[in-house]
């Protein structure tokens, strides 16, 4: 074995080790949630151009990539972004379209909530105006 591979296998403990990813904690309904959240975040009536960029920090059409490649362990730095803003926000901005919400997302809000905090790694949400501007990315 090359000195390289020795220095590699050394680290096999600590990869192996390490705490769970925020797409390891989501099951495959979750994931689906998510992509759900995303479509609804890009597509749907919750929140007005003028205003995206302000709510998520990323454009609305770069939250439209993360949902394209949703999901991508490769690109977590936006998709942790993108995912948080948009089950946060869906969750606690004013968007006044509740009687939309069960036609663009399939699960109720305290489900989405539920995801949000798996993905957060959180036992419990937040559900206070404080808590919901405390989990802004």
């Amino acid at each position: 074995m090359s000195h390289e591979a020795d220095a590699l296998q050394g680290y096999g403990s600590v990869v192996t080790d390490a705490p769970a990813t925020q797409l390891d904690r989501l099951s495959t309904e979750d994931r689906e949630v998510v992509r759900e959240c995303l479509a609804a975040a890009v597509r749907g009536p919750f929140f007005p151009d003028w205003e995206f960029h302000i709510l998520f920090g990323l454009e609305r059409d770069d939250v439209a990539a993360v949902l394209e490649r949703w999901p991508d362990p490769k690109c977590p730095e936006d998709q942790d972004v993108a995912v948080t803003n948009a089950l946060n926000w869906l969750l606690g901005y004013p968007h006044e379209k509740w009687d939309l919400w069960h036609a663009i997302i399939a699960v109720p809000p305290r489900d989405v909530a539920a995801v949000l905090a798996r993905w957060l790694g959180v036992d419990e949400l937040d559900t206070s105006a404080r808590g919901t501007f405390e989990r802004v990315r």
